[in-house]
C-alpha cells in the first residue's frame, strides 16, 4: 500500500481571511461556512516543477484557472496551462460538490487520460492540465473526503452488503445473457494496412501464427508468478472479484493520496477481453458486466485453466498475443525459457504495451520492470539475492525486434487509421482485426513531409524557438490523407498534432468570414475603413500594414483584423460560424469577435479539409485515412487479398461527400487567397504556381500557421510550428509559409498525382 505523502503547504492566514471576506462580500459565502473548524474543500495543484502542491481552499461559487493573473483566481505558472484554462462552480443542485469546466483551453483537461469538457469532481479526482503525453504538465487533486463516520458506513454497509446484493441480483438476472462454453478466442486477427500503392505494408511486425503454451506448468515458473504479483495477488484466494481488494481500492481512494485504485482481478480483465459485449467504456454497467462474467468463469473452469488462458490470449501490443507470442518477438526465445527480469519485462507492459515496451521507452520499462521484481520478492514467490541480480540487469532486446519497431512507415498517419476504424466499424469490430485496410497515403509524399518538418525544426527551430510541427496534405477531389505528419520524433512522444492537439488557427481562420459575407451576397470589392473597430464591448486596433479604406483584396492580402472583423460584422457571427461548420470543423466555436481573429481551437486535419472545399469547387470531402477495409476471414482466393469481401468503401459512402458553398463562392475565394502570396503576408510560401493560401500567427508567435493549395492541382496543404508546452516562438506564419514552400515546391510529384480508384 502507497505510503501517505506529507501534508502539502497551506496558504497564510491573512490570505485565506482575505479572501474569506472578499468572496462574503459578494454574496458567496454564508456565515455557516466560517464557522470554527468547518471543513472545507480544497484543490491542490501541482505545476509541474514543485514537489509539494499549492492548496487553495474552495470558499466561494466560482473561481477562474488559469496563466493570466489579471483574469484567474487560481494562478498556475505552467506553460501548457492557456491564459484562461478552466473553471471551477459549485453544483447548484449538490452544494458540497464542484464541477470542473474546460474554458476552450488550447491543450484541455484530461482525466484517466481522456480529454473532457466538464466533470462533477469526487474526492481524489486527478485531473491533468493537457495531454498527459507530455512533460510538466499541471495536475489539480480535488480534496474533499467525506466524514468519518459516513466513511465507515459506507465502506462497511455498502461496500460489502450493498455490493453482494447487487452482483448476486445481477447473477440472477443478467448471467444468462452469458455463454462461458466454450471459451471464446480473445486474439484478434491482424489488421493489415498498406500504402496507397497497394502494395506497402506500413506496420513492419510481421504477422507469424499466433502460437500457444498447452501446459500452465511448461511456462517459465516466473512467469505466472510476475503476473500474479502485479496484477492478482489473491488470485487463488478469490472466487472472480475480489471483495478483500475492492474494499482496499475504496479505502486508499477516500484517503488524501488522490490515487483513485482500481480492483479488477485476473479473471475480470480476461472477461473483458474474451467477450466484446463486456464492453471497455469506464462505467459502472461495464464493471458489473466484467464481474459476472468473471463470476461464471470461476463457476466453469479451475483457476489454473483461467492463468493459462490469460497467459496465451493476454494483448502485448503489436498484433502480438500471449507471452508466447511476445518472448518470441521481444526476446526470440520461448515463454517457457524467460527469466525473472525477462518475465517480469513483459509483464509491464501490461498497462500500455504499445508505450511500455522497452524499444520506445526504455528508461520506463525497466522502472516499472523493477517494481514488479520488488512486488515479487515481497510476496515470498523469488529471494532477494535472485531480485537484486535481475534489477541489475539490461533488458536485452533481440536486433529483429528492435529493428521492427524503429521501421514503422508513417507512424502518426498509422495511428490515426485505427482511431478511423473505431469510428466506421464500432470499436467492438474493429477488435476482433482480421481486415485489410488500404489507404490513400502515398509513401513519396509522407517521406518528403517527415523529411520536411524534420529538417525545417532542426534547422531553424532554435532560432526562432519552435520544438514541433504538424503537416497535413489531401487530395481535395476525394478528401483522402496523402501525407500526415503528427510531430518531429514518433519515437520520443506519440501525441499527434495534426489530428489530436487543438491550437488556435489564427488568421487563418478569417476565410469563413469573408467566406460568407460573400455568399450574403457582399461584393469582394466593397470599401472598408482601417480605423479601430469597437465590437461587443472590445476594442481592436487599426489595420497595421494598410492605411485609408481598402476592399477585401487587399485587406485578405495584408491580413489585417479590423477589415476581418468588419467584414465579418457584415456576415454576422452566426454564419460564419455556420460557413465553419459547412466547411468542415467540427471543434467548438465560441461565439464572439475574437473567433474571426482565431480564438477557437481546431486541428490541422480540419483546416486542411475546409481549404480544400476552395480547391474542390466548392465541394467538400470528410478527411479520411482509409479507402477501403476488407474481411480477411471471407475471401474467394485465400491467397489473394484483392478477392475478400469489402467491409467499407469510401467511395460508396456518399454522405462524407457534399456541395457545401458555389463553384463561383470558391472561385473568388481562391482570388482572394492568390494574393495572400502574390502580393502579401504569405511571399515566403510562393513557389511560381499560382499558390493560395493564408498565413496565420497567434499572440507571441504562440501557433504559427500557412494553409495553401495550388489551383486545378488537386491537393492541399496545412502546417503548423510551435510549442507543445504553449510557450512562445520568436517566429511568424513566414517559418510556416517557408517550409510549406519548400515541401510543395520540391520533386514530390505533387502537381501530377492523378490516381483515383
Amino acid at each position: 500500500m502507497t505510503s501517505k505523502p506529507p501534508s502539502p503547504p497551506k496558504h497564510p492566514l491573512s490570505q485565506l481571511v482575505t479572501q474569506a471576506v472578499q468572496q462574503l462580500g459578494q454574496g458567496k459565502l454564508s456565515p455557516e461556512t466560517l464557522k470554527k473548524g468547518a471543513k472545507v474543500p480544497e484543490l491542490w495543484v501541482h505545476d509541474g516543477e514543485n514537489d509539494r502542491p499549492q492548496v487553495y481552499s474552495l470558499i466561494g461559487d466560482r473561481y477562474i484557472l488559469g496563466r493570466s493573473s489579471r483574469s484567474c483566481d487560481i494562478v498556475i505558472s505552467n506553460g501548457v496551462v492557456s491564459q484562461v484554462h478552466c473553471s471551477l462552480h459549485r453544483d447548484k443542485n449538490n452544494p458540497h460538490r464542484f464541477i470542473l469546466k474546460d474554458e476552450h483551453s488550447t491543450n484541455g483537461v484530461y482525466y484517466n487520460r481522456r480529454r473532457i469538457k466538464n466533470l462533477s469532481l469526487r474526492h481524489g479526482d486527478v485531473i491533468t492540465l493537457g495531454p498527459p503525453e507530455l512533460a510538466k504538465t499541471a495536475n489539480l487533486t480535488y480534496h474533499n473526503p467525506p466524514p468519518v463516520w459516513r466513511r465507515l458506513i459506507s465502506y462497511t454497509l455498502y461496500g460489502t452488503v450493498g455490493l453482494l446484493t447487487l452482483v448476486s441480483a445481477a447473477i440472477i438476472w443478467e448471467s444468462r445473457k452469458y455463454d462461458v462454453t466454450p471459451l471464446p478466442s480473445g486474439v484478434s486477427g491482424p489488421v493489415v494496412v498498406y500504402a496507397r500503392d497497394g502494395k506497402t505494408p506500413l506496420n513492419p511486425i510481421s504477422q507469424n501464427t499466433h502460437q500457444e503454451i498447452d501446459r500452465l506448468r511448461d511456462f517459465s515458473p516466473y512467469l505466472p508468478k510476475a503476473l500474479i504479483a502485479s496484477e492478482d495477488s489473491r488470485f487463488y484466494w478469490h472466487f472472480g472479484v475480489d471483495p478483500y481488494g475492492i474494499v482496499r481500492a475504496l479505502v486508499i481512494n477516500s484517503k488524501d493520496q488522490g490515487i483513485r485504485q482500481g480492483a479488477s482481478t485476473l479473471t475480470q480483465q480476461l472477461a473483458r477481453s474474451l467477450f466484446a459485449e463486456v464492453g471497455w467504456e469506464n462505467t459502472a454497467g461495464r464493471k458489473l458486466r466484467e464481474m459476472i462474467v468473471a463470476l461464471k468463469l470461476e463457476a466453469v473452469y479451475s483457476k489454473d485453466k483461467i492463468l493459462k488462458t490469460y497467459l496465451n490470449q493476454v494483448y502485448l501490443g503489436g498484433g502480438l498475443y500471449g507471452f508466447e507470442d511476445a518472448a518470441q518477438f521481444y526476446f526470440e526465445k520461448s515463454a517457457r525459457e524467460l527469466t525473472i527480469a525477462e518475465a517480469a519485462t513483459l509483464v509491464a507492459m501490461l498497462p500500455a504495451p504499445n508505450l511500455y515496451n522497452p524499444v520506445q521507452d526504455y528508461d520506463t520499462s525497466v522502472q516499472l520492470r523493477n517494481r514488479v521484481i520488488t512486488r515479487m520478492v515481497d510476496l515470498g514467490m523469488i529471494k532477494p539475492a535472485e531480485a537484486d541480480r535481475a534489477r541489475r540487469s539490461r533488458i536485452e532486446i533481440s536486433p529483429k525486434a528492435r529493428k521492427t519497431l524503429s521501421n514503422l512507415i508513417a507512424p502518426y498517419f498509422y495511428s490515426h487509421v485505427f482511431q478511423e476504424l473505431r469510428t466506421l466499424l464500432g470499436s467492438a469490430v474493429a477488435k476482433e482485426g482480421n481486415f485489410i485496410v488500404e489507404t490513400g497515403l502515398d509513401l513519396n509524399l509522407q517521406s518528403k513531409a517527415e523529411k520536411g518538418l524534420r529538417d525545417h525544426v532542426k534547422n531553424t527551430g532554435s532560432t526562432y524557438r519552435f520544438s514541433q510541427g504538424a503537416i497535413v496534405t489531401l487530395d481535395t477531389r476525394t478528401g483522402e490523407i496523402l501525407a500526415l505528419v503528427g510531430g518531429v520524433d514518433y519515437k520520443q512522444s506519440q501525441f499527434n498534432r495534426a489530428t489530436q492537439a487543438k491550437r488556435q488557427p489564427g488568421s487563418t481562420f478569417k476565410v469563413f468570414a469573408y467566406a460568407a459575407a460573400i455568399e450574403k451576397g457582399i461584393s469582394p470589392h466593397k470599401i472598408y475603413s482601417c480605423s479601430g473597430v469597437r465590437w461587443m464591448g472590445q476594442r481592436y486596433k487599426p489595420c497595421e500594414r494598410s492605411s485609408g479604406d481598402v476592399d477585401m483584396y487587399r485587406a485578405m492580402a495584408q491580413s489585417e483584423n479590423a477589415i476581418a472583423l468588419r467584414v465579418a460584422q457584415d456576415a454576422g457571427l452566426n454564419r460564419v460560424i455556420e460557413m465553419a461548420q459547412r466547411l468542415g470543423i467540427e471543434s467548438e466555436l465560441t461565439r464572439s469577435p475574437g473567433l474571426i481573429l482565431g480564438q477557437s481551437e481546431v486541428t490541422v486535419l480540419e483546416m486542411a479539409g475546409a481549404y480544400g472545399t476552395f480547391a474542390n469547387q466548392g465541394m467538400w470531402n470528410r478527411p479520411h485515412a482509409i479507402r477501403r477495409i476488407l474481411d480477411g476471414g471471407d475471401c474467394s482466393d485465400i491467397n489473394n487479398w484483392q478477392t475478400c469481401r469489402v467491409v467499407y468503401d469510401s467511395n460508396q459512402d456518399k454522405a462524407h461527400r457534399k456541395r457545401v458553398i458555389s463553384p463561383q463562392l470558391a472561385q473568388t475565394m481562391t482570388n482572394l487567397l492568390q494574393g495572400v502570396v502574390q502580393q502579401g503576408t504569405g511571399g515566403a510560401a510562393s513557389i511560381g504556381r499560382r499558390e493560395a493560401g493564408k498565413t496565420g500567427t497567434t499572440d507571441k508567435g504562440v501557433d504559427l500557421w500557412f494553409m495553401g493549395y495550388v489551383p486545378n492541382q488537386n491537393v492541399v496543404t496545412g502546417v503548423w510550428l510551435g510549442n507543445d508546452d504553449n510557450s512562445p516562438t520568436t517566429g511568424s506564419s513566414s517559418q510556416a509559409a517557408v517550409l510549406w514552400g519548400n515541401y510543395m515546391g520540391s520533386d514530390t510529384n505533387i502537381t501530377n498525382h492523378s490516381d483515383i480508384n
